[in-house]
């Protein structure tokens, strides 16, 4: 049985600890600096971002988890994305995670860094120096919160959440947090997630994370722009004293549904958040050839500019996203598409509909709705979730660092 844990996150699930502070890093003067530690070390799956400019500490994590499976603490800041930096922001990321690893009396490469922010500046290593002591002794139970606040930047609200599972052998229990709100096209924006859980994990376990990622935090986008600093972290400490192998087949199925659930469900939320946003759309294409096939085509409708300003201006513009579809490189028939918004029908077999004109202003005019295509040329499906375009967006970001 799967239960929300009300205020759950990244601590929620046993072993886990976290703490957050202002260290000046920010000019806001908002807290920008957190720490998570297992209490044993914990197996760590990441993907990164496929951005060919890589910040500093994506180029140092990867490079620690290459030799590494396991990992016992993230130091995470807010504020300065440490890209663009060169090479003396790749040892200022080393430089972090080895204080952290003597301040924890870790073993070596133990610590990953993770970082967020304006990118092209060093980070200012004098205040990172003298937050990582008081991080270390501020470290508490009760700290998800703590801790999903202090990785913001841009976001509006925190995005956190946990879940537990009772099993035959006892109680598992899945945290997580992220941050994003612009420059998000994940496609592993300027995004960062953060995922703990208290069950034991096989490494091989590693290609079932990368399959959610891909119906999770790569199935959003904001504005079609992949970050320099994606990361998505997960630890699995075993703390529960219950190892996967343990369940059965049942549960077993049970545990990836509620890791897929806080994963999507986390993305969903940076959508939701996106920079001046007013809407959040799930783009769900059915019935297409492939999985892939479906994915690639709701992810290239959900990042049309064109769509996404009728999305704000609330005009059911059904032609705009039947044009991007058709520019999505995906195999589809114009006279065997159907399209809907919400349960209004707008356009069978590739011809319009007379569709109900209070209705379909009542969809538009939602906080939250669905646009559906179906292809009718397969069995496939798959959902992508974008926000629209405000003039919010604009501003935002033509000010992002006057």
């Amino acid at each position: 049985m799967l239960t929300m844990l009300k205020d759950g996150g990244v601590c929620s699930p046993k072993g886990f600890v976290a703490s957050g502070m202002i260290a000046g890093i920010k000019t806001s003067g908002k807290p920008d600096m957190a720490l998570l530690k297992s209490e044993k070390a914990a197996r760590c799956f990441a993907v990164f971002t496929t951005n060919k400019v890589k910040a500093a500490p994506v180029l140092y994590d990867k490079s620690v988890l290459e030799h590494a499976h396991f990992a016992s603490a993230v130091i995470v800041n807010s504020g300065n994305a440490n890209a663009c930096t060169g090479p003396q922001g790749y040892a200022d990321s080393e430089r972090t995670a080895v204080l952290v690893e003597q301040a924890l009396g870790l073993a070596p490469k133990s610590a990953l860094v993770c970082s967020t922010g304006v990118i092209g500046h060093l980070m200012p290593m004098d205040k990172v120096e003298a937050a990582i002591p008081v991080l270390v002794k501020n470290l508490h139970e009760g700290a998800s919160e703590e801790f999903g606040t202090a990785i913001l930047t841009t976001d509006r609200v925190l995005k956190s959440l946990a879940i537990e599972i009772e099993t035959a052998k006892g109680t598992v229990r899945i945290g997580g947090c992220c941050k994003g709100s612009g420059m998000i096209h994940p496609n592993m924006a300027t995004m960062l997630a953060f995922i703990t859980t208290d069950i034991g994990m096989p490494i091989d376990f590693f290609a079932e994370f990368r399959a959610n990622i891909d119906d999770s935090f790569n199935a959003i986008t904001v504005d079609g722009d992949t970050s320099t600093n994606d990361t998505c972290i997960l630890l699995a400490n075993g703390m529960s004293g219950i190892h996967y192998s343990d369940l059965s087949i049942s549960e077993q199925g049970e545990f990836r549904a509620a890791l897929m659930t806080v994963m999507k469900e986390l993305a969903k939320d940076i959508a939701r958040d996106g920079e001046g946003s007013t809407k959040f759309i799930e783009i769900r294409v059915e019935k297409a050839e492939s999985h892939k096939d479906a994915l690639k085509m709701a992810r290239f409708i959900g990042t049309s500019n064109l769509a996404k300003c009728a999305m704000f201006g609330e005009d059911p513009n059904w032609g705009r996203i039947l044009s991007s579809a058709g520019s999505s490189g995906v195999n589809m028939i114009a006279e065997h598409t159907d399209l809907y918004f919400g349960d209004v029908q707008v356009l069978a077999n590739g011809r319009p509909v007379d569709a109900d004109k209070k209705k379909l202003e009542s969809v538009v005019c939602q906080r939250e709705y669905k646009v559906t295509l179906v292809l009718n040329i397969g069995e496939a499906a798959a959902s992508a979730y974008t926000c629209d375009l405000s003039y919010d967006y604009v501003k935002i970001n033509a000010e992002y660092t006057t």
